[in-house]
C-alpha cells in the first residue's frame, strides 16, 4: 500500500481492499490449485506462518460497511463511491513476468468494484519506472519471503522503514523495534514469537495484504538424477544435481 496516496492513507480503504480479495477463488480458479490462499507473508508449514496471524476475511458486504462508516458513499448510483467529492479510485500497479499477478488484478477489479471501488489495473514490464514516479495505490508483486526459513529477511527487506523494498513507505515504531529484537535473537522459539506479532502488526494496520503463496512445479529431461526440490527456488541447483547420457 502506497502510504503517500491520499486515498490509501485513510485505513477504510485499506481495509476495504484487504476485505475485498477473494483469496479462495483466486488460488483454486484462477490458479487452478496452484497456491494456497495466504493470511501473512509466511506459510503455513512455517510454525510463525499461516494460521498464526489473523488477517481480514473475503467479506465484501463488510467491506461496504467499512467504507461506509468512513464516508464514502456512492451519492450519484453510478457504483463507485465518493468522499470529499472524490471519487474512490485505486491505480493498481503490478507486471506481466509472473503470469499470476495480471490474474490477481483482474479478480481484484471484480470484487472490490461489488464494494463500489475503481480499480485502474496497470500491468506493466515498466512497473518500476510507475513505482520511482509515484503512479500508483497497491503494488502487487511475487517475493521469496523465507528462502533460509527464517523470517527476519523478509521483514528488514520490506517493513522497516530503510528497507530496499518497502516502497509504500510503512512505518510503525513497534514493528521497528521488534525486527530490531529479532535481529539480535538467537533463541528460534523467541524468532518464531517475534516474527508473528511482527506479521499481525503488519496485517492490523493494513500496510499489506497477502494473496496466496504459489506451488511450485519442476519440469526435467528423462534422466535428471540428484535433484531435490526445496521450497525456495535458490537451492535448486545442487553438486548432487547429474543426469546421465
Amino acid at each position: 500500500m502506497n502510504y503517500k496516496s491520499k486515498v490509501i492513507q485513510d485505513d477504510a480503504v485499506r481495509k476495504a481492499i484487504a476485505m475485498g480479495i477473494d483469496k479462495e477463488g483466486f488460488t483454486s480458479v484462477l490458479l487452478q490449485g496452484n497456491g494456497s490462499p495466504a493470511v501473512g507473508p509466511f506459510p503455513a508449514n512455517f510454525k510463525f506462518g499461516g494460521d498464526a496471524v489473523k488477517g481480514e476475511p473475503y467479506d465484501i458486504e463488510g467491506a461496504k460497511q467499512v467504507l461506509e462508516n468512513a464516508g464514502w458513499v456512492d451519492s450519484d448510483g453510478d457504483g463507485i463511491r465518493e468522499k470529499d467529492g472524490h471519487k474512490l479510485a485505486i491505480d493498481w500497479l503490478t507486471y506481466t513476468s509472473r503470469q499470476e499477478l495480471p490474474l490477481l488484478a483482474e479478480s481484484v477489479q471484480a470484487t472490490l468494484k461489488l464494494a463500489g471501488m475503481d480499480v485502474k489495473v496497470n500491468a506493466t514490464d515498466n512497473s518500476k519506472d510507475f513505482l520511482k514516479a509515484g503512479k500508483w495505490d497497491v503494488y502487487a508483486s511475487a517475493f521469496v519471503a523465507a528462502p533460509t526459513g527464517d523470517p527476519q529477511y523478509y521483514f528488514t527487506t520490506h517493513v522497516v522503514a530503510s528497507s530496499d523494498y518497502n516502497r509504500g513507505g510503512y512505518h510503525n515504531e513497534m514493528v521497528e523495534k521488534w525486527v530490531e529484537e529479532l535481529r539480535n535473537e538467537f533463541d528460534p522459539a523467541k524468532r518464531g514469537e517475534l516474527a508473528v506479532k511482527i506479521s499481525q502488526q503488519i496485517l492490523d494496520d493494513h500496510a499489506y495484504a497477502y494473496a496466496s503463496h504459489l506451488k511450485m512445479s519442476f519440469v526435467m529431461k528423462k534422466g535428471v538424477t540428484g535433484f531435490v526440490a526445496h521450497p525456495s527456488d535458490y537451492y535448486e541447483i545442487t553438486a548432487n544435481l547429474d543426469k546421465n547420457e
